[in-house]
């Protein structure tokens, strides 16, 4: 990530809060905000790429930037060159819209859309968050205090101030996301009563009785609405600018379309789109939490979409990557909101949200690695043999690839807002270490192998899978295995960052260090994976193995903000596999998906996959 053009470099000096708030106070809060917001969405919809990105920032370089400014700009963005600086971005902008429900009124007399110099002072706003966005105090915690131990506290803290970032430029995959939860759904669906709620509703039956809508129906409202916000991305920012109102829409033009019931359209729209009033009070809440005003948008990734105040059919989408997350971890939260805080039905969902996760990657992994007479690969829910030990399960999974053996554990938690917004390492790695660390994931996994692999035979244990009675079939025999892989599988895509994934490895590393294992065995570094990573994975599983996968993963030499989705794709370059190949479980299902809206459409109408 480059390093964005600043007001301290161009002028000598940091900007002080006051003297930002003092300079955006006079704006006008609907226009500016909804300005601000069809700039965003335009980054957004330019990632990835080269000439868009160019043609973005030379256009708000000639349209925000100050005249005596814009040569010197100009020289530093370096726009044709291999590493072209940024002085827009989207966390930037992101931050102004915020700062702009906070600081001003619709009283202020500067309005950007008219306003020419009102545009230049925007300009200077966003040249003085470039600095205010990374505070002294902040850069002060990455200096090296000396001792042994500072290498590690100064990842932890890059850990903590680089997640935002990350979780803004690597959104998931929004097709396998609606394949994963649509599927979800499904299994919660299934009439076994493991998953019931009250009077022995299913989760939609609930979620219907909450809402007054069905949980499919939102999901395949909300597929409609990102498929309409996608299709923008094949056009030109040149095209947009020409045409603005292209990328506001009319909701009920889009679902006069459509076969829904006014009554779906009216609750779906209560509770996606936000008014300004709205957003402002939550804004407002979030300020007078403990998070850090930089890193926190909790209210615009509740509300990715915004009514436009001139038009009260209308609405515009705040943060394409906001959109796109709603749509992943964001109907987990959807769901869970629709209870009152205090419902005990919110931990009920939490549990079974969890073991229908472990379902999930059970059901791709034995897909890929079915049963078979010649050999076993997949060991579900493995226990160990010993009659002192059958009570202690192994791992979520085991994968038996014959001189290596696979150990999987899954988790479906979720980082909380305060733990990873709080800008305070200790708050982020506590959480890391409950929902994930040491006394889950890491414990169990290092316990596992020490029993399986023992340099004491007599202490040695093995595993079988269980059926009915718990009765032990299939006993796996680990006298070939020269190495194990120890690997979390998690469903928080904040987990992505490489950071997150080197501080496991060192308590996995450290706690391994209690065992005596067999020499002839060497254990592999613990690897992280989001579910989508897994996926992407057995999308190329034929011209790929999983363990050689993770022994690519495990090199020290990726930098630690490099992602597993990142290092896979030049992993799969070098051998000349199709990178943009998804899984096609994920396509199949996520076809049905959208074959199941086009079917509510009054007209043929076209999505792209």
């Amino acid at each position: 990530m480059a390093i964005p053009i600043s007001h301290s470099e161009l002028y000598g000096h940091r900007p002080t809060d006051q003297q930002f708030t003092e300079l955006i106070s006079a704006f006008k809060t609907g226009p500016t905000f909804i300005s601000l917001a069809m700039w965003d969405f335009m980054i957004s919809l330019s990632e990835g790429d080269a000439a868009k990105y160019k043609y973005l920032q030379g256009f708000f370089i000639h349209n925000l930037v100050r005249p005596d400014l814009r040569a010197q700009v100009l020289h530093k963005a370096a726009r044709d060159s291999d590493a072209p600086r940024p002085i827009f971005g989207r966390w930037q902008l992101l931050a102004l819209m915020k700062k702009v429900l906070l600081e001003t009124t619709d009283d202020g007399d500067k309005d950007p859309r008219t306003d020419d110099a009102a545009r230049r002072v925007l300009g200077d706003a966003c040249l003085m968050l470039n600095d205010l966005l990374f505070p002294e105090e902040q850069m002060e915690r990455l200096k090296d205090r000396g001792g042994t131990e500072e290498r590690e506290r100064i990842h932890d803290e890059l850990m903590t101030q680089w997640l935002c970032q990350i979780e803004l430029a690597h959104p998931p995959d929004v097709y396998q996301a609606v394949a994963r939860n649509d599927e979800y759904f499904s299994i919660f669906d299934q009439p076994a009563a493991e998953f019931a709620f009250t009077d022995g509703q299913t989760l939609a039956q609930r979620f219907e009785h909450l809402t007054g809508l069905g949980i499919h129906q939102y999901l395949r409202l909300y597929v409609a609405v990102f498929a309409l916000h996608s299709s923008l991305e094949a056009k030109h920012p040149e095209e947009i600018n020409a045409n603005p109102g292209v990328i506001n829409f009319d909701k009920e033009l889009i679902f006069s379309l459509m076969d829904f019931r006014q009554e779906e359209q009216d609750i779906f729209f209560r509770r996606v789109v936000a008014d300004l009033p709205r957003l402002i009070q939550g804004v407002k809440k979030d300020a007078a939490s403990a998070r850090a005003w930089q890193f926190d948008f909790t209210t615009f990734r509740d509300y990715p979409l915004v009514a436009i105040p001139e038009n009260p059919r209308g609405f515009t989408c705040i943060a394409f990557p906001f959109l796109i997350e709603k749509l992943a971890s964001g109907i987990y939260h959807t769901i869970l909101n629709s209870w009152p805080a205090g419902d005990p039905e919110r931990d009920k969902f939490q549990s079974y949200w969890g073991k229908v996760f472990e379902q999930f990657v059970n059901d791709r992994l034995r897909d890929e690695y079915p049963p078979s007479t010649l050999a076993k690969r997949l060991y579900e829910n493995p226990y160990f043999n010993r009659k002192r030990n059958r009570s202690i399960e192994v791992s979520d999974a085991a994968l038996d690839y014959g001189d290596a053996l696979v150990l999987l554990e899954r988790k479906g938690g979720y980082l909380s807002l305060n733990e990873k917004y709080s800008d305070d390492a200790s708050k982020l790695l506590m959480g890391v270490a409950e929902k994930f660390g040491m006394e889950k994931v890491i414990r169990q996994l290092s316990r596992s192998i020490g029993m399986i692999f023992n340099e004491d035979e007599g202490e040695r244990d093995c595993f079988s899978e269980r059926v009915k009675r718990r009765r032990p079939v299939d006993p796996f025999n680990p006298a070939a295995i020269r190495k194990v892989y120890p690997v979390l599988v998690v469903q928080d895509f904040a987990m992505t960052l490489g950071f997150m994934n080197r501080r496991l490895r060192l308590q996995f590393k450290q706690k391994m260090q209690e065992h005596r294992l067999r020499p002839q065995v060497q254990v592999r570094p613990l690897s992280l994976l989001t579910v989508e990573n897994l996926e992407n994975v057995l999308a190329h599983i034929g011209e790929i193995t999983l363990p050689e996968v993770l022994d690519e993963y495990a090199r020290e030499e990726h930098d630690p903000l490099t992602t597993f989705n990142g290092i896979l794709d030049q992993y799969l370059r070098a051998r000349g596999a199709n990178v943009k190949r998804r899984y096609r479980w994920s396509v199949k299902k996520c076809a049905e998906v959208l074959d199941s809206i086009k079917e509510r459409f009054k007209d043929v109408t076209e999505f792209s996959y």
